[in-house]
């Protein structure tokens, strides 16, 4: 009897260890995926020093968690997912923040806050607009409107409640996708100043930012009636399905990195003024706010990729 007891002590221990080795194996390597997107991801140049508006962030976080291999790996905005879904060790730097669990992403805490969503549309159109849809403008009136034609890139989402607008308004209504692997949201711009859609949704800082490209200048953004306040926050985003509880082990490195860092970093911080203080005159209140003074919830974790 007292061997059988010994015997059943042993293998308790042994399964106890083996499953203790496997909980402490730490991650090795975070590789961080970027997209063709501008303004956030912009190639460093005189023009841009400090890159895009995620740029800055990305190479603070590599150059801050030294304990693990970095690797950067630029795909198109509509493949994101695909990686995140292959089980390997990525991050997204630019995600939307959301509270909801998913089964594909886990959430840093806010990295930073954008304007709320706006329409963007031409000069020439703009007035028409606003005449007969207001200022604000109505949108849900807007998108069921089939006299104008609506378009974004076919990987972009927005908030929870615009996704739920736009799916629900254009159900039974056609929308012009842009599918370009390119400079996706250079792509959507283009066709809009061109007259090959009326309007799209996106922040206030993009017309800025495309209409100082030489080849834009007719790009104006029109508020959202009821958006008033709902003020966007960015997040770093990690991939569930990758072993080894990677998404865990990586966001809590990231965490550390930015509470501790990066957030507080005038570097930081310029980075994102040069885009955002020209169509956020409150930035550095609700930075403070909604970033610096977060508290954590008990669920963070965002639903879709984003910006």
């Amino acid at each position: 009897m007292a061997k059988r007891v010994l015997l059943i002590s042993l293998l308790l221990t042994s399964f106890t260890a083996l499953g203790t080795a496997k909980k402490v194996e730490s991650i090795k390597e975070i590789i961080w995926l970027q997209s063709y997107t501008p303004p956030f991801h912009i190639t460093k140049s005189d023009k841009a020093p400090q890159g895009g508006l995620c740029d800055n962030l990305t190479e603070q976080l590599i150059n801050t968690i030294t304990d693990v291999k970095h690797t950067r790996l630029v795909v198109p905005q509509q493949r994101i997912n695909k990686y995140l879904n292959e089980g390997k060790n990525v991050c997204f730097p630019c995600v939307i923040y959301k509270k909801n669990n998913n089964h594909i992403l886990k959430l840093s805490n806010p990295t930073t806050v954008y304007p709320p969503f706006f329409v963007l549309t031409t000069k020439e159109l703009a007035p028409k607009l606003t005449k007969k849809y207001g200022s604000p403008i109505n949108l849900i009136n807007l998108l069921a409107d089939q006299h104008y034609i609506y378009g974004q890139a076919a990987a972009r989402k927005f908030s929870n409640k615009i996704n739920t607008i736009i799916s629900n308004t254009k159900s039974n209504n056609s929308s012009s996708l842009s599918w370009s692997s390119e400079n996706e949201s250079q792509a959507v711009i283009a066709r809009l100043s061109h007259g090959f859609i009326d309007y799209s949704i996106d922040y206030p800082f993009m017309a800025d930012y495309f209409n100082k490209q030489e080849r834009f200048n007719n790009i104006v953004s029109l508020p959202l009636a009821g958006n008033e306040t709902d003020f966007i926050r960015g997040a770093v985003g990690c991939a569930v399905k990758a072993e080894n509880n990677f998404a865990s082990q990586a966001i809590k490195k990231i965490n550390d990195a930015l509470k501790a860092t990066i957030l507080q970093s005038s570097e930081y911080i310029k980075s994102q003024h040069i885009f955002l203080n020209s169509n956020f005159a409150d930035f550095n209140k609700h930075y403070q706010q909604q970033v610096i003074n977060f508290e954590q919830p008990s669920i963070a974790v965002p639903t879709n990729t984003a910006h």
